[in-house]
Parts: C-alpha cells; sequence; structure tokens
C-alpha cells in the first residue's frame, strides 16, 4: 500500500500554541515543509518556519543547545552537490544566526557525489536526511541508492587545441567517479600517452566509508576488453587531438563527449569554431553521443567578464543546440572547473619521484578541484542517462 498522506489537519495538532496564532506563517510553507516541521518534532526537536524574509533556509529548529538551520527539498532529481554547497557556504557566514550546524531534508534522496563530498572534505556540522514513508530517516545513503545500471559507459575527453587542459580533465573525472564507488578504464588514444607518463599503470583512490576503494586503471586502446574487466562499468578515453586518429570503433561507442574550452576572448573566436567542427566530425560516426562543452581554468573572481563572456560562447553554441537535442553547453554556473594551483601543477610528482596521485588534496576550506570534478559527474548523472553505483534498496523503499 502507498503510504498514507499527511492531512493538514494532522500537522496542526503538532504546533504549539504560538504557532496556531501566527498561522499564517506554517500556511506559507509547502505541504513538504509542514511534513518536515511534523517529523522533526517527532524526533524530538523544537522546531518552526523560518522568518518571512530569510531565502537560505527553510526552518529552525533547538534541542538542548543545539540550535541547526533546516533546508527542506522536493524535487523530482535528487539534490545534488550544488545545492548542498550553497546551504555550506551559508552555514560558515558569521551572520548565519549562530547554528552550530544544518540538516538537509530531502524527499528524492542526494547524489552520490553528496555523500562522497561530506566524506572526503570531513564535514561535520551537515546531517543530511531523506523523508521515506513519512519518516525521517537519518542514516540515508544506503537507503538512498539504486540498483547498477548494466551497461557499460562511455565517455570520450576531445581537445579544441593544445592546452585546454584534455588529459587533466580525463583524469580528474576518472578519480571523481572511483570516488563514488566506479572502477575505472582510463583509456589513452593520444599518441603521445600523457596518462601513461602521469599516472603509470593506474592509481587506487580508499575509501572513507569503511569499505574496499575503487580503482583507476590506465590502459591503450588494445589493452581494454569489457570481458576482462566486468567490474568496470565507466570507460573514459584522453582522445587524441587529431580526429582521425582516433579509433573510429570507439567513437561509435561513446555515450558523451566532453569538450573542454576555457572562457576568455581567444579560447571564443578559435575554440568555437572548433568544437564546432569536431561535433560535425563525431556526428558522422555516432548519432546518439552527449555532446557537452566545459569551461576549464574557470576565473571565478572575474564575475562581469565572465558573465559577458558566458553570454557570446553560449550564444554561439545556442543553434547548434536548437538543432541537435544532444549537444549541451554546460553554464559554468551549473559546473564549471575552477582554475587552481593544484591542476596547473599537476604532475609534479614526476619530478619528486613520488607515487602518482590526483589533484584531490583538501587545501584550505575545500579540496576545489575534487568538488568540481563530483559536480561534474553529478552533472552527467543529472542530466543523462548515467545511474549512481551501487544502489541496491531502493526497489524496497
Amino acid at each position: 500500500m502507498p503510504p498514507k498522506r499527511m492531512r493538514w489537519a494532522e500537522l496542526l495538532d503538532v504546533l504549539t500554541d504560538s504557532d496556531r496564532k501566527k498561522k499564517v506563517v506554517v500556511h506559507r510553507a509547502t505541504e513538504t515543509e509542514r511534513l518536515a516541521l511534523f517529523l522533526l518534532r517527532r524526533e524530538g526537536w523544537s522546531a518552526k518556519i523560518s522568518p518571512n524574509e530569510e531565502k537560505n533556509y527553510d526552518l529552525e529548529v533547538y534541542k538542548t543547545n543545539e540550535k541547526a538551520a533546516v533546508r527542506v527539498r522536493n524535487q523530482r532529481a535528487k539534490v545534488h552537490l550544488g545545492q548542498v554547497e550553497k546551504f555550506l557556504d551559508f552555514l560558515s557566514l558569521p551572520n548565519s544566526r549562530n547554528f552550530k550546524e544544518g540538516i538537509y531534508i530531502s524527499k528524492s534522496g542526494f547524489t552520490s557525489s553528496v555523500y562522497t563530498h561530506l566524506r572526503e572534505e570531513k564535514i561535520t556540522n551537515l546531517k543530511l536526511a531523506i523523508i521515506r514513508n513519512n519518516q525521517l530517516i537519518f542514516d540515508c545513503e544506503e537507503i538512498d541508492s539504486q540498483e547498477e545500471r548494466d551497461k557499460t559507459i562511455y565517455i570520450g575527453v576531445f581537445t579544441c587545441k593544445g592546452g585546454v587542459g584534455k588529459t587533466t580533465i580525463a583524469a580528474h573525472l576518472a578519480g571523481a567517479f572511483a570516488l563514488n564507488g566506479y572502477d575505472i578504464a582510463l583509456i589513452d588514444l593520444d599518441r603521445q600517452q600523457n596518462l601513461r607518463k602521469l599516472l603509470g599503470e593506474g592509481v587506487y583512490l580508499p575509501s572513507n566509508k569503511g569499505s574496499v576503494g575503487s580503482v583507476v586503471s590506465v590502459l591503450s586502446p588494445d589493452e581494454w576488453d569489457e570481458n576482462s574487466y566486468k567490474d568496470t562499468k565507466i570507460v573514459i578515453c584522453d582522445c587524441n587531438p587529431e580526429f582521425d586518429a582516433n579509433p573510429v570503433e570507439y567513437i561509435r561507442k561513446f555515450d558523451y563527449c566532453i569538450m573542454p574550452t576555457t572562457l576568455n576572448p581567444l579560447g571564443i573566436n578559435k575554440n568555437a569554431d572548433v568544437i564546432k567542427r569536431t561535433f560535425g566530425s563525431i556526428r558522422r560516426e555516432n548519432a546518439e553521443a552527449e555532446l557537452l562543452v566545459l569551461i576549464n581554468s574557470f576565473q571565478a573572481d572575474e564575475e562581469k567578464r565572465n558573465k559577458l563572456l558566458n553570454h557570446v560562447l553560449k550564444t554561439q553554441f545556442k543553434q547548434i543546440a536548437e538543432r541537435d537535442g544532444r549537444c549541451h553547453y554546460i553554464d559554468p554556473e551549473d559546473v564549471a572547473i575552477r582554475f587552481s594551483k593544484q591542476l596547473m601543477y599537476w604532475g609534479f610528482h614526476l619530478f619528486e619521484q613520488t607515487k602518482p596521485s590526483l589533484a584531490f588534496r583538501t587545501i584550505g576550506r575545500y579540496s576545489y578541484p575534487r568538488m568540481d570534478f563530483l559536480k561534474l559527474v553529478d552533472y552527467l548523472e543529472l542530466h543523462t542517462e548515467i545511474q549512481p553505483i551501487d544502489k541496491s534498496l531502493a526497489a524496497k523503499l
């Protein structure tokens, strides 16, 4: 039987006298917020609706000396890392009403990148909860999972000119998928074999959740065989900058093609036309692949210039997107790979003669490269057909 839907009258029974006097405030809340209010009070919290002028959170809750801000979301897609990042930024502000922690409640759940980010950055001032069968579940990662997809996904990372970060994008996207629990095949189609030089045979990324980690295996095109790597469901190819030098059998397999570029005048004037021609070349061999333009080395502090350049570049790809629904310009407001010294100096281990690694080390508050690539994984999962891995209990919900 479907879960019983909470009626407004039932929710009103748990309101305080103060709430009843301000019934208009509670009526202002959404049905999901009212349900969360009820469930939090059933958990022993004192809870109330946020002030009318407050846009950063939806509820306030109190328990002994604890005071927490609550964000409530009811949306079809899972809550993604960008949404959680914004809430964490609010909690870190000095004027965040002295909240000691935050609670993020979702009816649809959270992407795997959200859980990975909280673990990797050791964030302790945010709790995640999902609503299932009129219950509030805080230990929700396993319950929030879905069946692993059977089909192997192929992703090609193409260059539009030298120095835009094709190899760096391919390697760190593989690393972000690995942090989310995938074993990855990273195939070097470029004659220069930079991946093999930088990562050797591959890297192992240990898990922070008490389970075995994941492996990124660096392979040549001839070494990859789906039957030999049955547990590997994501294949990422660092493509040759000469389009015709890429094996056509891989071009035809690609489900997604990512083309990094830069948000600067030179990148727009030169790269946009090259990207369009590359899209046309891909389409001659593969009519189904999702084609995506990604901004790399994004200078986040140049807000005014970025706004203008973003508008120009987005306009250049608008006609292509109108003709081809599988062509996407990823707005840097959604996802971009920010400029960082970690990424600029990635590969320095070759000179230090240390073991291969990725640029995911936490410096200061976060590891921004790790966050950006996890957000890219989120974008692919939410805007395409890639499904989160290791998700076995959703069918029981």
